[in-house]
């Protein structure tokens, strides 16, 4: 998926399809098992979390990879492992996180999802 049907999803509301596509679901397996399908925000404590636990206490290995440069903000970067930073340094976009880390990470989603009818989804990465 390239940046202008990117565009078009976030302008049509539909970015969610995006983080469907094979193209994103097949970077996203490749960075969990790059890294081991750990935590970076856990490891930066010095914690190795590599399962989430859902409302009925199932474990469910880690499946979220975190855009750093956020997709909505920087559609082109969307499929980018490392950015370009405003140092001249390339820095990592990709990153695995658990789901509490990805809800810290995010309060707005949070907040947006607290606020409306429980069980609906809220943004574009539908959780």
């Amino acid at each position: 998926m390239d940046e202008q049907q990117i565009r078009e999803l976030i302008d049509k509301g539909e970015l969610w399809r995006f983080y469907k596509s094979p193209e994103w679901i097949k970077l996203k397996r490749r960075i969990l098992k790059e890294n081991h399908f750990e935590c970076t925000e856990c490891k930066k404590l010095g914690i190795v979390t590599r399962w989430d636990v859902d409302q009925h206490g199932v474990k469910h290995m880690l499946s979220t990879v975190h855009h750093i440069m956020h997709v909505r903000d920087h559609p082109e970067l969307a499929m980018a492992r490392t950015y370009r930073g405003r140092d001249g340094k390339d820095h990592i976009n990709l990153v695995p996180v658990c789901k509490a880390c990805h809800n810290r990470l995010h309060p707005e989603k949070v907040a947006a999802r607290n606020s409306t009818q429980e069980g609906k989804f809220t943004n574009a990465e539908r959780w």
